[in-house]
């Protein structure tokens, strides 16, 4: 039998007539993914041509041969998406659909081979009485070959099909009948776009093959990957932090072969558990972004980011390759500052694959490690920013020194990041096949809190503390076809997550402000205004570390019963948890200027500090017990039916069930009331009364997750594809969605109970608790005297609690999308998404007090007593009528069903041709919000908040809010002499900047006793009646305020107002980035060197006022003016007293350069390059 051999020409041998091409629902080319079918050994040759053109089709009945060649924009036998939906978090490929023959009329019983040219491994399917068949479980990418055969006829043909990760692509058929003979029908279509099909429901990316190996990424990170969705945005470039469509990055499902790459805890800022990438890029063959997934196996309020590594072949094939960046010479200056974040940033590493049984047994293996030497911890601060000169720096590091807190020497500090794969692809038999990986990631970096890292503070070398992680992953993965109808697919994964973070000497914390005002007891909450220098053990690593095991098992069966394809299962997830989080047990103390002097040095020597804290582990508390070990599971069983109700119409309906459980509820403290304690101390003479938070609120506070508060999350989507001339659908879809949230947030009260956790201790009298440098004998209450699960007075408790009615996170999400086939093979697509949520979060403060009195704008006092007859502080005792057996800062975790997003998406996209690919889009978005949950500690995702009044629930413009988005990513390639090719390409994204809030300086205003530079601002009219100004304010320096108000629009809109949380907007960001690679022969047939230049914000290495991103960092605040006082008698006669700084630095404040704090190798606003050299065999 002759086979008609594919070209990589573009020629037209037959097309289909109209009414033929819609009888046969043919709709467009699409790679995906899917599960496996039978599968058996055959020989077949590839033909080379691009990934991006053809596909090679071959049909064999009993007709007469007839042969069709289309091409790219011939219609008449297309790739479509057959009735077989995505699977979420897969690492696989599928294809599927219909054989129909001359009579229109399904062919059944013709046997389908899919060949995987490269490892010779097959999958056979038979088309059902709907002639429709389906094969699951493929490998990622190609080549491919398919045949399709009636009546047993073989076939030798060859073919170049390659397949898109978490998608099912299809080849639908029509038969000739004219002769009854041995027939074959071949056919080349291009696989240039993957949209049109009617299993594309979702919303999302898929990026693989050349596009990957071509994509421009200077830091070699998921994050240079995803942004090119267009609903994404990298909110802050120096963490890699990934927000879609305005959500929280915590909220994003990141993983690589179905093995979490996330943070398994939560503390790191980006999202991922380590600070460089969690997985080599050169490993990766695939990456699939949903947005919305609207798949019952898929579940993540923010986005599903699912990556595959690549496996061996019947050939042995691999790579070494060096990756280098060099800070003085390949990072741009700033003010005429050579950069010196970090000195040089080197990866060294190798894969390596292919075969141990042919066609059977595979293997692929990577290991890289990154260095990054020379490492500043801090981009920018108070000596660079000129807020502090260095004699300044060194007249206090002398003075700690002194008293016997060593400052440290120069950090000559390096990341070391190791990351290791190893995999195995097993093809058990014709109907199972297996594949094992392992993962192991391990890194280690000293560095500073990044909170402390400010422009306004210097961050002495004994304050940093060494961050060493390490993860071991391990999965194992079965696709099994039981017969023609039925597969199953089982997982089953364990990850082991270790982090201790410490610094090499234990020491007190020391901090000294540059202010004749006392320092708050909280370095994070010194004013911008107020420069600090701090040295010490940090705070938070005085006993800090984290053990997470974590097992994910699932398995699901998919049932083809014509045109319904009928899937169900269950997944489940196991993480046992321990964090000992052991802050503040060597004390802190700070310092300030209280002579007023202009330095806080003497009063260091004097050992004369103004602030005093440190917490104590309660008596016969081990650490075990102190950590809050505990695990959480999760089952998740679920049911889907997708059902091809016509040609057009494919429709998907769908539940999942999420029902979590705790193995063990948090302690419960009791208390002693203050006519019972010795003077607010425990009294061992009197009894322990049981539930101290729950006899002043009314409620317990060991809540503990269970089945009652699962989530039931129904779901539907659908995918209609119009008869026209060119391709076009409609498609969209509704659902609940549910993220696990950060196992921090629920691991808290755990740790913050009041029982096993520690108390805390303050002081403002060094008389009577003088300072000391032994950091295991610190003045104050001491251990002994603390019994375990007991709150007084002297010594309450900070005890955070979950609602008995808390839900975990979760969002409906609705989406609608159109695609169009337009000219010049462009494809256009316009979508709409919106979340809104369902169990967002909310903290709360049950004890911050009650509300005495108004200030003058009308917001709640909480000061004791007030006014007061001093002029630097507006009253006299924050937290009035608070409990004083609990901490101010306990919080509850509960749920709001506020905020949610919107977002329209206009794009155009062009696969290559001619040299050419290309994408473009606009995204308008908009986001709400209650509670952004920045951090990993109960108290501060309430203290980073702005607002008006404690407490209140306001849905405000999302911390992650961009508006506006254009991005374009544009690919230009050719190959000068042989196949060596030249390429180029390129990324632009320009964006609004995130929004932030007006807030007044300085001190506590409203009494609450939560940090400063949160309370919003009252801004004033050009004559208020509500605001004086400090004595010695000059008329000038009025002007010049109500100048600066007049001079903004939002200010402008609000005199006589109080700003309102997140309702003005950073500047405008541009962003452009540029890769060039160049192929050269290797020194074997075959072989490749590669050398690329990857060279981050390419705009400002062309003009270096280009590029610079202005703003105000992670907390989003900025100052308009110091409140210090209140005078006259409220609510009805008094006034603000207004401290206007003074003329040559005002006190409102203005935008900084954003140039990089706690990642010093990823620059912001400078220009910098990464040299890769890479030889490929």
């Amino acid at each position: 039998m002759a086979v008609m051999k594919p070209s990589c020409a573009g020629d037209t041998v037959l097309n289909f007539s109209e009414p033929m091409r819609s009888s046969m629902g043919l709709q467009g080319v699409h790679q995906v993914f899917a599960d496996n079918r039978r599968r058996t050994d055959v020989s077949a040759r590839a033909v080379h041509c691009p990934p991006s053109f053809s596909m090679f089709i071959e049909v064999t009945t009993m007709n007469h041969p007839n042969r069709v060649r289309l091409s790219k924009l011939s219609l008449g036998l297309l790739l479509a998406l057959a009735a077989a939906p995505a699977f979420a978090q897969s690492t696989s490929a599928g294809v599927g659909g219909q054989v129909i023959g001359a009579d229109g009329q399904p062919v059944a019983g013709a046997e389908v081979t899919i060949t995987h040219i490269e490892s010779g491994t097959v999958s056979r399917a038979t088309t059902d009485a709907a002639g429709r068949y389906s094969a699951r479980g493929l490998r990622v990418g190609g080549p491919y070959t398919v045949i399709i055969n009636k009546a047993g006829a073989g076939s030798d043909s060859e073919e170049n099909v390659y397949l898109a990760l978490n998608q099912v692509g299809t080849v639908n058929g029509q038969l000739n009948n004219e002769v009854n003979t041995l027939g074959t029908v071949v056919a080349v279509a291009s696989a240039g776009s993957y949209v049109f099909g009617s299993d594309n429901k979702s919303v999302g990316t898929n990026i693989g093959g050349r596009a990957l190996e071509t994509a421009v990424s200077g830091n070699r990170s998921i994050d240079d990957i995803a942004r090119l969705d267009p609903r994404v945005n990298i909110t802050d470039q120096s963490e890699g932090s990934i927000s879609v469509s305005g959500q929280n990055n915590r909220y994003n499902n990141i993983s690589v072969d179905g093995l979490s790459v996330g943070d398994p805890f939560g503390l790191q800022a980006g999202g991922l558990a380590f600070i460089g990438s969690p997985i080599s890029a050169d490993s990766i063959s695939a990456y699939d972004i949903k947005i919305s997934d609207f798949d019952t196996t898929s579940d993540s309020v923010g986005a599903n980011i699912n990556a595959v590594t690549k496996s061996g072949t019947n050939e042995f094939h691999g790579s070494v390759y060096y990756a280098f960046s060099k800070a003085s010479s390949m990072v741009g200056e700033f003010n005429g500052n050579e950069y010196r974040g970090f000195d040089k940033n080197e990866t060294l590493g190798a894969t390596f694959g292919g075969p141990i049984l042919k066609d059977r047994l595979f293997f692929f293996l990577s290991h890289e490690k990154q260095e990054v030497s020379g490492l500043a911890g801090v981009g920018t601060d108070a000596i660079s920013s000129g807020k502090l000169s260095q004699a300044q720096v060194d007249a206090v590091a002398n003075a700690f020194s002194t008293i016997g807190v060593d400052p440290g020497t120069e950090n000559v500090a390096g990341l070391e990041n190791t990351r290791t794969v190893a995999k195995l692809d097993w093809n058990i038999s014709d109907d199972h096949r297996a594949s094992f990986t392992y993962q192991r990631t391990k890194e280690e970096k000293p560095q500073p809190y990044s909170s402390y890292a400010r422009d306004y503070s210097v961050i002495l070398p004994s304050n940093w503390y060494n961050s060493a992680s390490k993860t071991d992953n391990y999965s194992m993965q079965l696709f099994s076809d039981w017969t023609e109808n039925f597969s199953t697919e089982l997982k089953i994964g364990y990850q082991k997550y270790g982090a201790v973070n410490g610094a090499a000497v234990d020491q007190p914390e020391v901090y000294a402000c540059f202010s004749a005002t006392a320092c708050p007891n909280n370095p994070t909450q010194i004013s911008s205004s107020v420069p600090w220098v701090i040295a010490g053990e940090d705070r938070f690593r005085h006993q800090n570390l984290i053990d997470s095991k974590r097992f994910t098992g699932s398995l699901s069966g998919t049932w083809y019963a014509g045109d319904h394809v009928v899937k169900g299962g269950f997944e489940f997830l196991s993480n046992e948890i321990a964090n000992a989080f052991g802050q503040l047990l060597h004390g802190s103390y700070g310092f300030y200027d209280k002579n007023g002097n202009g330095t806080p040095v003497d009063e260091i020597l004097a050992k004369n500090y103004g602030t005093f804290v440190k917490n104590v582990i309660p008596n016969g508390v081990d650490l075990a017990t102190f950590a809050g070990t505990w695990k959480y599971t999760q089952l998740s069983p679920f049911l889907q039916d997708t059902w091809q109700a016509t040609d057009n119409l494919s429709l998907m309906f769908g539940v999942r069930v999420n029902i979590p459980k705790a193995d063990r509820s948090p302690p419960v403290a009791g208390y002693q009331l203050e006519a019972q304690t010795s003077g607010g101390n425990y009294n061992p003479a009197n009894p322990i009364q049981p539930g101290v938070w729950e006899h002043y609120f009314g409620y317990p506070s060991d809540t503990t997750l269970s089945s009652k508060n699962k989530v039931i999350e129904p779901r539907f989507a659908f995918n209609y594809s119009f008869n026209s001339e060119r391709q076009m659908q409609l498609r969209g879809g509704v659902g609940l969605f549910q993220s696990v949230p950060p196992y921090v947030w629920l691991t808290n009260p755990y740790t913050n109970n009041g029982a096993v956790s520690s108390k805390q201790y303050t002081s403002t009298n060094p008389v009577t608790d003088p300072f000391s440098a032994d950091p295991y004998n610190q003045p104050g209450v001491q251990s002994s005297a603390l019994p375990a699960g007991v709150c007084v007075r002297r010594a309450n408790c900070q005890i955070d609690v979950l609602d008995p009615d808390f839900k975990l996170p979760s969002a409906w999400k609705f989406s609608l999308g159109f695609d169009a086939e337009l000219p010049w093979g462009l494809t256009g697509t316009v979508e709409y998404q919106k979340i809104k949520h369902k169990n967002a979060i909310a903290y709360i403060l049950p004890n911050v007090g009650t509300p005495n009195g108004v200030l003058p704008d009308g917001r709640l006092s909480y000061w004791q007593t007030y006014p007061n007859a001093s002029t630097t502080q507006i009253g006299n005792g924050s937290n009035n009528a608070s409990y004083p057996e609990i901490f101010y800062r306990s919080t509850l975790l509960t749920n709001t069903d506020k905020g949610g997003s919107d977002s329209l998406t206009f794009s155009l996209s062009k696969a290559m041709s001619n040299g050419f690919s290309g994408n473009f889009s606009i995204t308008q978005t908009r986001s709400t919000e209650v509670n952004p949950g920045t951090s990993s500690q109960a108290y501060s995702n309430y203290n980073y908040v702005a607002r008006t009044n404690p407490n209140e629930i306001v849905e405000a413009p999302s911390r992650y809010d961009i508006p506006l988005s254009v991005k374009t990513s544009l690919t230009w390639e050719h190959a000068f002499f042989g196949d060596n090719k030249t390429t180029v390409s390129m990324f632009y994204n320009g964006r609004n900047g995130q929004p932030y809030s007006w807030v007044f300086g300085g001190s506590d205003v409203n009494g609450d006793a939560v940090a400063s530079n949160v309370d919003l601002a009252y801004i004033p009219l050009a004559n208020d009646p509500l605001v004086s100004y400090k004595a010695g304010t000059t008329a000038d320096q009025i002007a010049a305020f109500q100048a600066f108000i007049s001079n903004d629009a939002y200010l402008t809109s609000r005199r006589g107002n109080i700003a309102e949380r997140g309702s003005s907007r950073q500047p405008w960001v541009n962003q452009l980035d540029l890769g060039v690679q160049q192929e050269l022969p290797g020194f074997f047939n075959g072989d490749k060197f590669v050398i690329r230049m990857d060279v981050y914000n390419f705009a400002n290495l062309l003009n270096k006022d280009w590029g610079t991103q202005e703003g105000l960092g992670f907390f989003a605040t900025r100052r308009l003016v110091n409140a210090i006082d209140v005078v006259g008698t409220c609510p009805t006669n008094c006034k603000y007293v207004y401290d206007l700084g003074t003329a040559t630095s005002p006190s409102w404040q203005n935008f900084g350069t954003y140039d990089t704090y706690t990642n010093p190798f990823r620059v912001i606003s400078r220009w910098q390059a990464l040299l890769t050299v890479k030889y490929v065999f």
